[in-house]
């Protein structure tokens, strides 16, 4: 703001010159900025009292002799300040603050983004992007979730484990631990983990582990089918599959190191804990129970 304009606001504030006046001497975007200013300090009251007794507290406590001359600020000047710190924080708002979308235990939601693309989130998953999203589209990614991307610009799913580049598409995405997975339903995703990427087109699949590296194409449904309430899996490790299941039950579960890397092909149910339990152990042969705790152990 102009010296000229300073003085201007601080004259209408002080009722030295009128509405009429001012609108004469600035611009009608000035004069529109002072009128939000003036409503702005509406708001505030300053209680002289209160300062006199806070200042003569921090005389008594610093042991102070001398005495101090108090500067006068004018009232424009809180003005200036409060419009500068409102301004700030819209920015702030806009352009850096986050929306951030977190599911619990066996739930899941549906997010419909700005640009109208859908995302499902799956249990014990996070979700972040921007408030500017629709203008650049990049969003972050903790768990699992199913992307229903609207043609555009280019949509960015960003992973600890590695990132996903799309135009417009549906694909899955697992990013949890040390486990990432993804697998295009249409269309064509870019994903790139540790530099390298690769193209995936519909039915293709990639999937990094411990570092281990697969892939693999076939016939699939228009979504994954964890979406209608059964989560399924391809030669996944025995570790992550019983963390889906505790995402889904938020049970406890205790299980022997000896099972940790067994690979699992099959699916269970997210509407039963036992029955659940039972299409993950009876396939390899394996047992379990429930202690009075409520932990589940599986055994061999």
């Amino acid at each position: 703001m102009e010296e000229s304009n300073e003085t201007y606001l601080s004259d209408w504030l002080a009722h030295k010159i009128t509405d009429e006046q001012l609108q004469q001497l600035v611009s009608e975007e000035d004069f529109t900025a002072f009128q939000k200013i003036k409503n702005t300090l509406n708001g505030f009251e300053i209680s002289h009292s209160d300062l006199e007794q806070n200042f003569s507290a921090i005389q008594q406590k610093l042991g102070e002799k001398k005495q101090t001359k108090t500067k006068v600020i004018p009232l424009w000047r809180y003005a200036s300040i409060a419009a500068s710190l409102l301004i700030l924080f819209g920015v702030y708002h806009f352009f850096i603050a986050q929306n951030e979308i977190s599911t619990g235990f066996g739930n899941t939601q549906i997010i419909t983004l700005a640009d109208n693309s859908k995302v499902s989130l799956n249990a014990k998953s996070t979700l972040k992007y921007c408030n500017t999203f629709e203008y650049k589209r990049t969003l972050q990614l903790d768990g699992e979730a199913f992307f229903e991307v609207e043609k555009g610009s280019p949509f960015t799913v960003e992973t600890s484990l590695g990132d996903i580049l799309v135009l417009g598409t549906k694909f899955n995405v697992i990013a949890f631990q040390d486990f990432f997975e993804v697998k295009c339903y249409e269309g064509k995703v870019q994903v790139t983990q540790k530099g390298k990427s690769t193209i995936l087109t519909h039915g293709e699949s990639i999937r990094f582990y411990n570092g281990i590296l697969e892939n693999w194409a076939e016939e699939s449904s228009a979504k994954p089918t964890w979406i209608s309430g059964e989560s399924s899996f391809k030669n996944v490790p025995m570790r992550y599959v019983i963390e889906q299941f505790k995402n889904q039950y938020n049970v406890e579960v205790e299980y022997p190191n000896s099972i940790v890397n067994i690979k699992f092909t099959g699916t269970f149910t997210h509407e039963a804990l036992s029955i659940a339990l039972q299409t993950i152990c009876l396939p390899l042969h394996l047992k379990f129970n429930e202690d009075s705790s409520g932990k589940i152990i599986i055994f061999e």
